[in-house]
């Protein structure tokens, strides 16, 4: 029995020793089992935290990218430039195969049902035929007037790509063939201008830079009027743009091809400068120099025929960019006299002595003709300078009522004519006040030349 006994306690507590290393809930003692069938575990990095995926790490989407000043899908004529040549390559056999082909484009341009990437690609192919020598074929011309309309409906088109493709034909035709594609240029800048407010970026600034390549390379003074009348057109993108191009015409183009124009040029700024937009009125004042530069008579008058206030803004844009020599002759020397104007009085009209005051005054009067206009300008605020020269004059009145300045003392045919002395001191009280109040010489030289003429003033 004992022997019995002992073997089922022996029995019972192996069990239990067995069953805490299965459910064993103390991390520091593995079970047997698990110590049998250990699964290796993934590795993992020292920090938990780290280990995490973070935004925009290796493996993970990448954000951003840079993108162009216009925005997501703009470009401009570096863009245009590359593209130009940027085509598949043909050669040109014959003016019939030329012909042939350039009817096939004009086929599937004139319909809007063919596919757009076939469109896309025949505007390519007219690069196509510039690059292989087209222009050398004079059949290429008559076939290019024909597709003046097809190259307006590829303008208009919905697809970006087929506007973007056609701004890019538009443009290589104007650099390569240059006032050659007057006619086509003249149908196309409309369209071209309608596509400026586009809110896709990518059609408004094809239609932009197409207009740019049009005006620097085409030189045809039909393409004046059709810029000027949308400077004034409802649109303000429209507007600004347009006083750019205008800008960009004037610095292009040979005065003679502006002649004609001049007048509507000159109201064209004129309007722009007085536009309600900032920005326009800002591109109409850089149109200003440009026109000056061709037609400094009628930039003079357009300039003087302006209000006070939009003189002193086209004068604050001018020298800010550095052109004051584009100035009007009277508004330089205007500038000037303020600058005089802002000089203090020289020191020896303060410390004079009174008894050679009288003297200068009088050959202030043969020196009126000789002195600058800044000097015959009056100043609303207190000349420290001429105040004290003031209360210098002031004394010396003072001191000739006394009798202490007699007539003898003054130089011949100066103040000794008058007879008395009570009025020279009146004289030197009124030039105190005057000088004061002004702080120029023009009171004393006005008053002096009442005495001359013995004109009343007490």
């Amino acid at each position: 029995m004992l022997i019995q006994r002992t073997f089922i306690l022996y029995y019972i507590a192996y069990q239990n020793k067995s069953f805490d290393d299965e459910e064993s809930v103390d991390g520091n003692r593995p079970s047997s089992a698990a110590s049998a069938f250990k699964v290796p575990a993934p590795k993992t990095s020292g920090n938990p935290v780290n280990s995490a995926r973070k935004p925009g790490s290796a493996g993970g989407p990448k954000v951003g990218g840079t993108s162009k000043e216009g925005g997501a899908g703009a470009v401009d004529e570096d863009d245009f430039i590359k593209a130009f040549t940027d085509v598949p390559s043909i050669q040109i056999y014959s003016s019939r195969e030329l012909e042939e082909t350039l009817n096939k484009i004009r086929e599937i341009l004139s319909d809007d049902k063919h596919d757009w990437d076939q469109r896309a690609n025949a505007l390519k192919k007219i690069r196509s035929l510039l690059v292989a020598g087209a222009a050398q074929y004079d059949c290429f011309f008559q076939h290019l007037r024909l597709l003046d309309g097809a190259l307006k409906l590829s303008a208009k088109d919905l697809r970006s790509q087929v506007v973007r493709e056609a701004c890019i034909t538009v443009a290589h035709l104007s650099t390569v063939l240059g006032n050659k594609f007057d006619h086509g240029a003249e149908a196309i800048v409309p369209t071209l201008f309608n596509l400026v407010p586009n809110s896709a970026k990518v059609m408004a600034t094809s239609g932009c830079a197409a207009i740019r390549f049009i005006i620097r390379h085409t030189h045809v003074p039909r393409l004046i009027p059709l810029i000027t009348s949308n400077c004034t057109s409802k649109s303000v993108p429209v507007r600004r743009r347009s006083f750019e191009f205008l800008d960009l015409l004037l610095q292009e183009w040979q005065t003679h091809s502006l002649e004609r124009h001049a007048a509507v040029l000159v109201e064209t700024i004129k309007k722009g400068i007085h536009d309600a937009d900032a920005e326009a009125r800002v591109e109409a004042r850089k149109t200003y120099m440009g026109l000056r530069n061709h037609f400094p008579g009628e930039a003079e008058t357009l300039y003087n025929s302006l209000e006070p206030s939009y003189q002193k803004s086209l004068q604050t844009y001018l020298k800010s960019s550095g052109s004051v020599a584009s100035l009007p002759q009277s508004d330089r020397s205007s500038s000037s006299s303020q600058e005089s104007l802002n000089r203090p009085f020289s020191s020896k009209w303060s410390t004079a002595n009174p008894s050679t005051v009288a003297g200068r005054v009088s050959a202030g009067s043969s020196k009126a003709s000789s002195l600058p206009g800044s000097l015959q300008r009056s100043r609303s605020d207190i000349d420290v300078n001429a105040a004290a020269g003031a209360k210098a004059h002031h004394a010396a009145g003072q001191s000739v009522r006394s009798g202490r300045l007699g007539a003898g003392a003054l130089n011949p045919g100066s103040y000794a004519s008058l007879g008395k002395t009570t009025d020279y001191g009146k004289l030197y009280s009124v030039i105190s006040l005057a000088s004061v109040k002004t702080g120029s010489y023009t009171a004393i030289i006005s008053i002096h030349s009442c005495y001359l003429r013995k004109v009343p003033m007490f």
